[in-house]
């Protein structure tokens, strides 16, 4: 169901000659129910500036300028990718940023629906949920004394890298993750992923497709996985429902290659024939209870226009799409 708002905005007079240069960039801040409106590729920052714990930030597709996050809001954007049934292009963030948020006992940091190609750095984040979205990288920075602990990843994809500190925990659903790496102590869980590193320690991998030229490790589970992998190699698997192929195989060539975002890891029957997860369904990012699926689960901004210029009596018409299919 598509819903239309229009808002009339009250301005001085004076506003009406910049509304004329003003982007369709938009970001919206919720804060205890009272909506606030901001404008342009600062727009996030803006609205970031004004949350508090707790609120929530929505933006519209297109490219912003990017915050270091120290607060647990919500950050919603319109998706990841170019979306054809509902006309909506990416929410881009532009430039680095860094998380560093102490106080996650009252609210959770949520992101969705955000497209990144920067690097991402965080130095205490806990109990976080990543809904959705593309990074190119996420590392913990901050040593010994950082807390990367509890976050989850869903329907995500990390294109190079992921680091987690140590003794921090990580669980990814439905997701690609390439580049893993961890400290001492940390945890990796992978369930229906698509990941090129099998020698995490003390991890899991369940019902996943790794592609990965290495050994195992036997302080780590495995079940119901398609390895990607020449002879000479061992899970050190206590059980044998994995299957190992040759990544050279005809069968599996289509997932022996390097990332992209366009490449969307859907099966073939012969590939499907080789091996099913844990509860029947295909292994990688589409079986499961949680198929993958781009598409944010908030409403999307789809159509922002602002007049051109103010009336007489000093309002400017705002015309806002949104598509709440989901």
């Amino acid at each position: 169901m598509k819903k239309r708002f229009l808002f009339v905005l009250l301005i001085v007079v004076l506003f009406s000659m910049r509304a004329t240069a003003q982007s369709s960039l938009l970001a919206t801040l919720n804060h205890e129910g009272t909506i606030s409106t901001y404008y342009g590729a600062g727009a996030l920052q803006e609205a970031y500036n004004a949350a508090a714990n707790g609120d929530v930030i929505t933006l519209s597709s297109g490219s912003f300028l990017g915050t270091d996050i120290k607060k647990a809001i919500t950050l919603r954007g319109a998706g990841m990718a170019v979306d054809t049934v509902s006309h909506t292009e990416p929410t881009v963030i532009s430039n680095d940023f860094t998380i560093n948020i102490s106080d996650t006992l009252d609210h959770r940091f949520t992101m969705e629906g955000i497209y990144s190609n920067q690097d991402i750095k965080i130095s205490c984040l806990q109990n976080a949920m990543f809904l959705k979205c593309r990074f190119k990288s996420v590392a913990y920075t901050g040593g010994n004394s950082s807390k990367m602990k509890d976050l989850n990843f869903i329907h995500c994809r990390i294109a190079e890298d992921f680091q987690l500190s140590v003794n921090g925990s990580a669980a990814f659903i439905n997701s690609i993750v390439l580049g893993t790496y961890q400290h001492d102590n940390a945890v990796f869980s992978f369930t229906n992923c698509y990941v090129d590193n099998v020698n995490l320690s003390h991890s899991e991998y369940k019902n996943c497709i790794i592609k990965h030229e290495n050994n195992g490790q036997p302080t780590t589970t495995y079940y119901n996985n398609l390895w990607l992998c020449g002879t000479g190699h061992s899970l050190y698997s206590p059980n044998n429902t994995n299957v190992k192929i040759s990544p050279s195989d005809e069968r599996v060539s289509f997932l022996n290659v390097d990332y992209s975002d366009s490449n969307d890891y859907v099966l073939t029957d012969a590939v499907r024939a080789l091996i099913k997860g844990t509860d029947g369904t295909e292994v990688g990012i589409h079986g499961g209870s949680l198929p993958y699926d781009p598409t944010p689960t908030n409403p999307q901004i789809t159509k922002f226009n602002v007049a051109s210029k103010s009336t007489a009596d000093g309002k400017l018409s705002v015309d806002i799409e949104v598509n709440s299919d989901n």
